[in-house]
Formats: structure tokens, sequence, C-alpha cells
């Protein structure tokens, strides 16, 4: 274990190396954390004390002593900080993998209304002309540089096909590369009718049920948050988007103590995410993360577990089951 990487705290505030058996003690006798035994150690050596412990101890811990140290809920072991993160991971994964399938359609999706709204007069995503003309003019130019910008690190042959025979890049190519910030800049910049057509698709409407653009892009914008953290093999159960969260239909079917909170936590991703997935689709992820706490509550403290819930922004694992009734359908064949 280098010194980087969970040694303990020196005089000098330096850290020093300890071998895994040292690591083992050190959390047995400093931290009153049960670690013996071959199984644990494998744990530490297969996920890393910073991983494992510095990464996921906030649910365990019950205030500090008085030097400032963490205190950890009575007999707190490894196998403890091993099945949260290994519920984190798993919940990543999941979420990585519906994540990706909902923004490859919408930018399916966006890119071909882009193109529909400027067949008359013609006009490319590289001209100003192609965006809403309320928009800040400098702001559409900064896009698009930033689009070119960024489509141009592509080493994709047909990518570098369309340059080399056709001299431009169509907008279904330029919406495949460009990020998720820029493309949902695409989206916001972008005459009116985009929008439109994707809140009218996915049914994103406001308790007026008008059509709700800033609902629209809220969710995108959280939805690329959680699926950077995913890709970059963050934690995630703790995700949280300061003062981000919208009261929207479905909140509304939910006990009233959710409306209470103000941060986007997992549990508005899953909100969202009923939007944008085919009812099918949408009762699996559901099911399985439900699975997967009810698998963790087995094997955490009480309080533990219940730090987890919170976290993820679920008042009660029950009401998960609250999401999947009045099932909505995606008419795709309407676009």
């Amino acid at each position: 274990m280098s010194i980087f990487d969970g040694g303990v705290d020196m005089d000098r505030n330096e850290k020093v190396f300890l071998t895994y058996n040292q690591q083992m003690k050190y959390l047995r006798d400093n931290k009153f954390i049960a670690c013996r035994g071959t199984n644990d150690k494998t744990i530490l050596c297969r996920k890393g004390y910073f991983n494992l412990i510095n990464g996921y101890k906030t649910p365990f811990t019950c205030g500090k002593d008085a030097d400032g140290h963490y205190k950890y809920y009575n007999n707190t072991s490894i196998a403890h900080f091993y099945a949260l993160k290994e519920f984190d991971d798993e919940l990543r994964f999941l979420l990585f993998k519906y994540l990706s399938k909902v923004e490859e359609e919408i930018r399916t999706f966006a890119a071909y209304k882009f193109d529909e709204m400027n067949m008359k007069p013609k006009a490319a995503w590289y001209e100003v002309s192609a965006y809403n003309p309320s928009c800040d003019v400098s702001r559409i130019i900064e896009l698009i540089s930033k689009a070119y910008s960024e489509i141009s690190r592509s080493r994709q042959d047909y990518v570098k096909h369309h340059v080399d025979n056709h001299k431009l890049i169509p907008t279904w190519v330029l919406v495949k590369f460009i990020s998720f910030a820029t493309f949902i800049d695409f989206i916001d910049y972008g005459k009116v009718e985009i929008k439109h057509s994707l809140c009218e698709l996915y049914s994103i409407k406001n308790t007026r049920g008008v059509n709700d653009y800033k609902l629209l892009l809220s969710s995108l914008n959280w939805m690329r948050n959680v699926r950077n953290m995913c890709a970059h093999n963050e934690r995630v159960y703790d995700c949280i988007r300061k003062n981000g969260r919208i009261i929207e239909a479905y909140f509304n079917e939910m006990p009233n103590s959710y409306k209470q909170q103000h941060d986007q936590r997992v549990f508005d991703l899953l909100v969202y995410m009923k939007y944008y997935l085919a009812s099918d689709e949408y009762e699996i992820i559901i099911q399985e993360i439900k699975r997967l706490l009810l698998k963790l509550s087995g094997k955490l403290q009480g309080n533990a577990f219940n730090n987890v819930r919170a976290n993820l922004g679920i008042k009660d694992i029950n009401h998960l089951d609250k999401l999947l009734e009045n099932k909505k359908s995606i008419a795709y064949h309407k676009f």
C-alpha cells in the first residue's frame, strides 16, 4: 500500500507503507472494524484500502470521537464494506446499460428532427440559420465551434470517409460523437420544434399538460452526470445534485415526503427514466434495483442500510413499486 493509498497518519501527518496484514491490524485496533482471516485479506487485496474503506465508510459511521476520528457502528466488518461496494458496482453497471440506451435513442431522434426542421430553407448544423433565431448568436457560434472541435478528434473510419469524400459531416454522425453536454446544448439551441417533438414523444409535460422543456433539459443533464460517473467507475449510490429536483407528474404520485427534498439523487434518475424507457425495460430496471436493495439489506446492519437507502433518495424500498404503476407507452411510430 502506498502513502497515497490509505496509510496511517503519523506525527508529521505523513502516510507510511503498510503491508496488507498491517492494514488489517490497523482496521481492527484503530477503527474497530472486524478484519481477519483469509477471506477478509482477499477482499482488501482485491479492492484496495482507499477504494473500499475511504470510499464506502460514510454509511457505517456514527459521528466522530474527541480527536475528530470517525466512529463506526458496533460490529462493523470489512465484509460490510465489501457488500456495499458490490451493490454500488452492480448498480453502476445497470444504470450505465440503460442510460446508454436512452442516450443513443435521444441522439437519433434529435438528429432526425434537426434535419427535418432545416429542409426548407436547407441549412446544415454548422450554419447559424439552422438554430433557434431567438437564441443568442454568440452562444450558437460557440456551440458550432465546440462541435467542430470535438468531432475533429474522432479517428473513426466513417468520419474520415465523410470528410474526405463529402467535405462535411452529416448531422446523424455529428450527434454520435459530440459530448453529451454539447448534445444537450444542441437540443437547447436548436429550433424549438426539436424540444417540442421530444416532449411529445416521451410525454414530458408539466402538471397542466404543457410540454415541459425545463424538465426535458434537467432530466437529460442529470442522466448525463450519472452516466459520466458510471463511465468513469465512480461511486454512484450517493451521487447528488444540490437543489436540482423538479417536482413533476410522477413525483406527485409518490408520498408527500418526496416533495420535501430539493436535491437530485438516484431516485430522481429512476423517475426520469420512466419517461424515456419502454414499460417492459423500465420494469426490468426497477425490479432489479429492488432486488439489489433487498439483497443488501440482508448483509448490512439496519442503521447502515437505512443510510444507503436514504442516500439513494428512497424513503422505502416498496415505494419503487409505485413507479411501476400507471404504465405508459411511447408511440415511436408517430415521430
